[in-house]
């Protein structure tokens, strides 16, 4: 039904779907819950006594948690496997990525009679697992990829003392998103300590101003469908020539999209832009995960799930029904489609940038799952990982010019002090590509990269491999983000089907190599390679 007036808006509140281009529930969102668990007999949820601060002489600690899977962990492998925690609490559900025994890791887990570690990240936990007690400014600056790496440096000391004390182990980590990250810069700066890593749909090549994600994101509604590309086009230009129509204009888009609040008129620019952006999030989120059991073809939820994966073929569908009003209103049912299909009752949408910035100005712990976590995700972003996605870029794109970076830039200096600039910005991204070395000049060995073909954040990955270094890197065709990471699914495709035994084989090789000298084995190839071998690899 398309709203006609203000007196029947839905004062439902629904908060923005994304911040810094991280949704709810962080990046990786979670697998589905079908499948068998891990009894709880094999799970330990524990904690470690962490440093706060690993580059000082304090002595201050810490309660880092983590999650311990046993079940198929055998002795004479010494095969252990960390999943590296991102930018979300580890709480269950956030348990599933350890337990659930459909995850790919957990197959692989299987395979190889691994034990396996979930890692929360610092700062992203509750207040009593956390190195500080609030989010200050002040308090946030322990939040730093340096950091998260001693972290996990000092965590597999330690759960080699506790749990493998006198058994040879061979930790391989995982990642994806902003964990891949961590995963390929941790086997970059302490090799030792692994024998291998994945990082899945990982943004290496860190930048400020992203624009390409809008340039990605446009040529994969193109590609799904011309008309869906030239209708969202349409919206668009006819929402911005709205907006700058005068008050009567803005008035009618805040009925049309039922806004919670009217545009503030006292700052007309910061208005458009975050109208704007927020629109923009949910056709983000759709691209972000289609084909991954994360996008429901129907309006409404499948137990807070959506398993059949059609994020873009859904959205062009409802962008080309000419029986569903003009493109505006297609724009809008599919933000109503989105928000319903994942749980959520659909209302007004937020239209406050004041209100944002006070929500994510609190400082303390009261909210771990929104607040917590997209606090501390701003202030990596201002301080060290930029990635905005703007609409800057010099071709002409469907999503016009609305999103500057100083957009995101000011949101910055809003949420954490004056000193927050832009020039702060670009200056904490260059000393992390001049440490890690970006994607262009990655130092690791024995690692595997994929990255999806649909990805808008693909640009930003190690797309080259380097079979010198065992580096390898490849596309997966038709996957989005993190594709491979998730339980295998019947409509999977050939190329996804394919990088994960292209995955397999990595894991494999660099298992037989650090076995090499071991009396085990013998024991371990004529258990392994039969299996193998059954498998058709991309690369072959």
């Amino acid at each position: 039904m398309i709203v006609t007036s203000i007196s029947s808006l839905n004062l439902t509140y629904s908060p923005i779907v994304m911040m810094f281009g991280r949704p709810h529930g962080g990046f990786i969102q979670l697998p589905d819950d079908e499948g068998p668990h891990s009894e709880s007999k094999y799970m330990i949820y524990s904690h470690i006594r962490q440093v706060v601060d690993h580059f000082s002489n304090t002595t201050a600690f810490w309660k880092q948690r983590y999650q311990y899977n046993s079940k198929f962990y055998n002795k004479h492998s010494g095969n252990v496997f960390l999943i590296i925690g991102g930018e979300r609490s580890i709480s269950p559900p956030g348990d599933r990525w350890v337990r659930n025994e459909n995850v790919m890791m957990m197959k692989f887990a299987k395979i190889y009679e691994a034990a396996v570690f979930q890692l929360e990240h610092r700062h992203y936990g509750p207040a009593e697992f956390s190195p500080m007690k609030t989010q200050t400014t002040l308090d946030l600056k322990l939040l730093t990829i340096d950091q998260a790496i001693e972290d996990v440096r000092e965590f597999i000391r330690q759960m080699n003392e506790k749990y493998f004390n006198g058994t040879k182990t061979y930790w391989v980590t995982f990642g994806g998103s902003y964990s891949g990250v961590l995963s390929a810069f941790y086997r970059e700066v302490y090799p030792e300590t692994t024998i291998g890593a994945v990082s899945t749909s990982s943004p290496l090549n860190i930048q400020v101003n992203y624009y390409n994600y809008f340039v990605n994101m446009e040529a994969n509604y193109r590609r799904q469908s011309s008309e869906c590309a030239h209708n969202l086009a349409k919206a668009f230009t006819t929402m911005q020539e709205t907006f700058d129509s005068g008050t009567l204009g803005r008035n009618l888009l805040q009925v049309k999209f039922n806004l919670c609040d009217a545009f503030d008129e006292n700052d007309l620019t910061k208005a458009m832009q975050f109208f704007f952006s927020n629109v923009y999030g949910y056709l983000k989120l759709i691209n972000l995960y289609s084909g991954e059991n994360q996008i429901s073809t129907s309006f409404q939820p499948h137990n807070g799930t959506a398993p059949s994966g059609l994020g873009l073929p859904k959205a062009c569908e409802i962008m080309t029904n000419c029986t569903i009003g003009d493109e505006m209103d297609r724009m809008k049912y599919i933000m109503d489609w989105y928000t319903a299909m994942t749980g959520r009752t659909v209302g007004c949408y937020e239209n406050s940038y004041k209100n944002y910035i006070l929500h994510y100005q609190n400082t303390s712990y009261t909210d771990i799952d929104d607040v917590v976590a997209m606090r501390s995700w701003a202030w990596q972003v201002c301080t060290e990982l930029g990635s905005f996605q703007t609409t800057d870029s010099n071709q002409s794109t469907i999503f016009g010019r609305t999103i500057p970076v100083e957009f995101f830039s000011q949101q910055c200096v809003d949420l954490f002090g004056q000193g927050y600039t832009l020039a702060y910005t670009y200056g904490g991204v260059a000393e992390v590509r001049k440490k890690y070395g970006g994607a262009s000049a990655y130092r690791g060995t024995n690692i595997v990269l994929p990255n999806g073909s649909i990805d808008p954040w693909k640009s930003l990955g190690l797309l080259l491999a380097n079979p010198n270094k065992n580096v390898d890197a490849f596309m997966i065709e038709g996957a989005a983000h993190c594709a491979d990471m998730y339980p295998a699914s019947p409509n999977d495709t050939t190329s996804l089907k394919l990088a994960r035994d292209r995955i397999l084989y990595n894991l494999h090789r660099w298992i037989m190599e650090a076995h090499s000298s071991a009396s085990h084995l013998m024991q371990f190839e004529l258990l392994i390679i039969p299996f193998v071998a059954l498998l058709t690899f991309s690369h072959v």
